[in-house]
């Protein structure tokens, strides 16, 4: 069983999706044990949060009716044993992590974190892997639910998706594969089109890659479009990126521009 949490929730069992009746309540209840499998609410906790707008004895009667729900979805999967790690504890509820049970949102925090250790304890990461959990970013987390309970996980996950991002453009960089790298940048790129650090990236890896016109086009419609949508300009060190690429001329020019790639400065978005 595969859940989307990153752009729009969704869940499938095989490549089929599943439709569900959950309803928007139900979906944010799912939602929260789907993020933070193994973590233990208050079944008056997850009550309020999701009907607020009914009374204790209604909104409980709505949670139990979602749980139902969202257990007869995990029995989809036939590895689920009637979905029997979706658990009540007491006052307690649990939905309990498998091994059959991949969780988008999860999967890529999860590999975040392993590719920063391995890098910490001068292991190499599994490229795959990490190339993998990038494509899983398919938006935000849970991009459309107004959800005061999802803004940290939003911003976490978002992190954890530009980490992988830096960690996967710099290898291919070092490899000399820059068409991969280039791919990496619009991706990042695609969801935060002002953040200055990858503009500066990419600005020099399409310059490594034999694209120096391509280079200077991408930097000059940018700058245009930072100027009529934002109404700044490029911050210095973008500025100067430019400036390098337009006059680049020796190997030392050169070898400078490569080191952009793998420069961690960054003066934040505009």
């Amino acid at each position: 069983m595969s859940v989307n949490l990153l752009g729009e929730f969704g869940i499938s069992v095989d490549g089929r999706r599943i439709h569900s009746d959950l309803g928007r309540s139900g979906r944010k209840m799912a939602a929260l044990l789907f993020a933070f499998p193994g973590r233990l609410y208050r079944r008056e906790r997850i009550a309020d949060l999701c009907w607020p707008e009914l009374d204790p004895e209604r909104s409980r009667a709505a949670l139990n009716s979602a749980l139902w729900r969202l257990r007869q979805i995990l029995c989809q999967d036939p590895s689920s044993e009637r979905g029997q790690n979706l658990r009540s504890i007491g006052s307690d509820i649990v939905l309990e992590p498998q091994s059959w049970l991949k969780v988008d949102s999860c999967v890529l925090a999860g590999t975040a974190t392993l590719a920063s250790d391995q890098i910490e304890t001068s292991q190499m990461p599994c490229m795959k892997s990490i190339r993998s959990a990038i494509d899983l970013y398919d938006g935000q987390f849970l991009e459309a639910e107004d959800f005061d309970q999802f803004a940290a996980e939003r911003e976490r996950i978002h992190t954890c998706f530009v980490n992988l991002s830096t960690i996967a453009l710099e290898r291919y960089a070092s490899a000399g594969a820059y068409p991969d790298a280039i791919s990496i940048c619009h991706k990042v790129l695609s969801f935060d089109p002002f953040h200055e650090l990858f503009i500066r990236r990419l600005i020099a890896l399409l310059f490594l890659n034999e694209q120096r016109a391509g280079a200077l086009r991408f930097y000059e419609k940018w700058k245009s479009a930072l100027r009529a949508e934002i109404g700044v300009d490029p911050m210095p060190n973008t500025a100067r990126v430019g400036q390098q690429v337009r006059c680049c001329q020796s190997p030392t020019d050169f070898d400078e521009i490569r080191q952009i790639v793998f420069s961690s400065e960054d003066n934040g978005g505009a």
